[in-house]
């Protein structure tokens, strides 16, 4: 008795393990068979099918292993994968939003992970860039947050953020002019260049190279056609730090 029910259990297993095999051989067709939803790329599209085809090439028993595969990408969030039809595969992914670029080829999200892309975002262009040294990626993107902020409180456009490596912080703002706030009282020696901003660089913006606020106090400013530096006057002003 305990031999035929073995026998049955054994004869179980072959049925449910031959069924799967013949999904998965099922799937391994042209990839017409994949359905990708999404606001992707098409060269995300690529990769997601790359990973997809890989998975079916393999030892994988199930859409669960296409779902590690796609999550593994780096870039994806909240994918769901379902067999529907005879046998096709229903895909939906979700890209991470991306706040900024970091470095030369990632990415950083609104909270400060860095994450990969199989290539340049559609609005790539319109990232700001950031990097660090001695900060962490969510850190580069408060002290971000802050500037840009106060900078386009007066219309001003931050393009991107460098930390040294000395833990200065560099910016660029529209025009592609630099402005260098050091390693401390980043805020307020951001407002002194904001002051000498609107006393006397608003109709000048075009000619400016670089803003040096590393200074116990002033700030120095290099014009483009000369490349020399001259030390500017800062009023305060009421209130002013």
């Amino acid at each position: 008795m305990r031999i035929k029910s073995l026998l049955a259990v054994l004869m179980l297993v072959a049925v449910v393990g031959a069924g799967t095999a013949a999904v998965w051989r099922f799937l391994d067709t042209p990839l017409e068979l994949v359905r990708i939803a999404g606001d992707l790329t098409e060269i995300e599209r690529q990769e997601i099918r790359a990973a997809v085809r890989e998975t079916l090439d393999s030892a994988a028993t199930g859409v669960a292993d296409v779902v590690e595969a796609i999550d593994a990408l780096g870039w994806t969030r909240n994918t769901r994968v379902r067999l529907i039809g005879s046998g096709a595969l229903d895909v939906s992914v979700e890209r991470e939003s991306l706040a900024a670029r970091w470095g030369n080829a990632e990415y950083v999200t609104a909270a400060g992970e860095v994450v990969g892309a199989p290539g340049p975002p559609d609005r790539e262009g319109a990232l700001p860039r950031l990097s660090g040294t001695l900060s962490t990626s969510g850190e580069a993107m408060q002290v971000y947050g802050k500037l840009s902020a106060r900078l386009a409180d007066i219309g001003l456009t931050l393009k991107s953020l460098e930390e040294t490596k000395v833990g200065g912080w560099q910016l660029v703002v529209e025009d592609d002019i630099t402005v260098l706030l050091g390693a401390e009282d980043i805020n307020g020696r951001l407002e002194r260049v904001l002051a000498v901003y609107a006393n006397a660089l608003t109709q000048r913006m075009e000619d400016v190279d670089r803003i040096d606020a590393r200074y116990g106090s002033g700030v120095a400013v290099r014009w483009r056609d000369e490349l020399t530096e001259e030390a500017v006057a800062w009023n305060p002003g009421p209130g002013a730090r």
